[in-house]
């Protein structure tokens, strides 16, 4: 143990302060290196997630490779039974379980601005919507805090905003 871990452990007995560079520096380094201590452990347990992660999929894998035949052969068994249709389904129950068939559904891609234009000019403009939304960041520029209170240029009282104080912080940085 060194000359300044001992001063340190005395002074933690009387009530320790960092009250000089020699003693911040020291704390610096117990930071630096209670980092590195944790980043190594996180990188342990990190290793061994993905590593059960990789597990995981093989067993999924290994699911899929082991009950695909079973699953094509339930499929060939429903085409040849009637089966009790919906508009987005077709199910045939068994005691066990209930072989399903969904009908495909289109996944639809939109581009916003041709929608739009196209809506306007065809007489649908009530499916656009149109959004007000405050320039906050703008208006922030010009208004003065008091209190919790929001002062715009001309003196009036903001409504919608009001300031809450945090406190200050104090990082530390390695």
């Amino acid at each position: 143990m060194d000359n300044l871990a001992l001063e340190i452990i005395g002074e933690a007995e009387e009530g320790f302060a960092i009250n000089n560079d020699n003693l911040a520096e020291w704390a610096l380094k117990k930071i630096a290196e209670e980092r590195a201590e944790t980043q190594r452990m996180i990188n342990v347990c990190q290793t061994f997630i993905n590593e059960y992660q990789m597990k995981a999929e093989n067993y999924s894998k290994q699911y899929e490779s082991k009950t695909a035949y079973l699953k094509e052969q339930l499929r060939l068994y429903f085409e040849s039974v009637p089966h009790k249709a919906t508009k987005t389904q077709e199910t045939y129950k068994l005691p066990s379980g209930t072989l399903k068939r969904k009908f495909g559904t289109p996944e639809f891609k939109v581009d916003n601005d041709i929608l739009v234009k196209w809506l306007e000019d065809n007489e649908f403009g009530s499916y656009v919507k149109t959004e007000k939304k405050a320039q906050w960041g703008e208006l922030k520029k010009t208004v003065t805090v008091r209190s919790d209170k929001i002062i715009s240029v001309n003196g009036e009282i903001i409504d919608g905003v009001t300031a809450q104080e945090r406190p200050d912080s104090f990082e530390v940085e390695i």
